[in-house]
């Protein structure tokens, strides 16, 4: 019993950074219709960014939120006026092609500058607390509460905000978005530019619980991809479900199939993702809802 409580508690806290880590992807897949196969580098930036801070000045990593929320949302307004408005109204594999050969440039970039050495990023949130034979890891804990907090958030901002409203109206329908006079150049930008912090403080959230290194991203950008498709384009809950069941999947094969662990987790998360494709190709949670008046 105290092994299933054990993988049970692992899989949500992995589940929740997953959750949060989806965020960004699923918000420009949902409202722009662009996947974006860059999304495991620049969460990869917001971790070295990290690194950065952590090392050079002594920050602690999840104070650096301040630092890295802002200049990743710089990054992705300038990336969405300099490359993506250009590839938002073209065929989908244009958006592919040049969101690919994004990730590999931001990779090697990377790489020149630091090197391939991974990167330790230290925190005053070690250690574990104990329940019994259970233990819960202290960074992981703080990881899942801030993942929570910024879901909960970026829920308020879609729902309660003018500006979230035009999202959710350009997620459902561009035209009828233009007609009722909202900018769509100007939300995409925006969008853009949130969901690139929302991925770059994902990447400042795992930072102390693994190595930080230059090809991190491509996992990263399957689970992302795999989760947006169990979950719904753009949905903030089925992004919390989905991530879930990704982490509990991978944590509860990792534990009871000894000798295979994780790399047959993620093979099930996929078969996962198969059957609901087949199935349910909306998702198992719907996507942005519907918004009455977004001006």
């Amino acid at each position: 019993m105290d092994q299933f409580n054990q993988a049970l508690i692992n899989g949500i806290m992995l589940g929740g950074f997953y959750a949060v880590m989806v965020l960004g992807f699923s918000i420009i897949w949902g409202v722009m219709g662009v996947i974006n196969l860059a999304h495991g580098e620049l969460l990869m930036v917001g971790a070295y960014l990290t690194w950065m801070l952590n090392k050079g000045w002594g920050w602690e990593p999840f104070a650096a939120i301040i630092i890295v929320a802002p200049a990743m949302f710089a990054l992705g307004y300038g990336l969405q006026y300099v490359l993506i408005n250009r590839i938002i109204e073209r065929p989908p594999l244009i958006s592919l092609l040049v969101t690919f050969s994004l990730s590999i440039i931001i990779a090697n970039v990377v790489k020149l500058i630091y090197t391939a050495t991974p990167r330790s990023v230290n925190t005053m949130f070690d250690g574990f607390w104990r329940l019994g034979n259970i233990t819960i890891p202290v960074t992981k804990s703080v990881v899942l509460v801030a993942a929570l907090l910024i879901m909960a958030m970026l829920h308020l901002f879609l729902q309660k905000t003018r500006l979230g409203k035009s999202i959710r109206a350009a997620a459902q329908n561009r035209e009828a978005a233009r007609i009722v006079g909202i900018e769509i150049n100007h939300v995409y930008a925006i969008t853009f530019a949130i969901c690139v912090a929302l991925t770059g403080v994902a990447g400042m959230l795992i930072s102390p619980t693994q190595a930080v290194f230059p090809f991190m991203g491509p996992p990263l950008t399957l689970k992302a991809f795999a989760i947006t498709a169990l979950s719904g384009l753009g949905s903030i809950p089925g992004a919390l479900m989905g991530g879930m069941m990704l982490g509990l999947v991978e944590i509860f094969i990792a534990t009871y199939v000894p000798g295979i662990g994780t790399n047959l987790g993620i093979v099930a998360s996929f078969v996962i993702l198969v059957v609901v494709l087949v199935t349910r190709p909306q998702g198992l949670f719907g996507g942005l809802k519907p918004v009455e008046q977004a001006h």
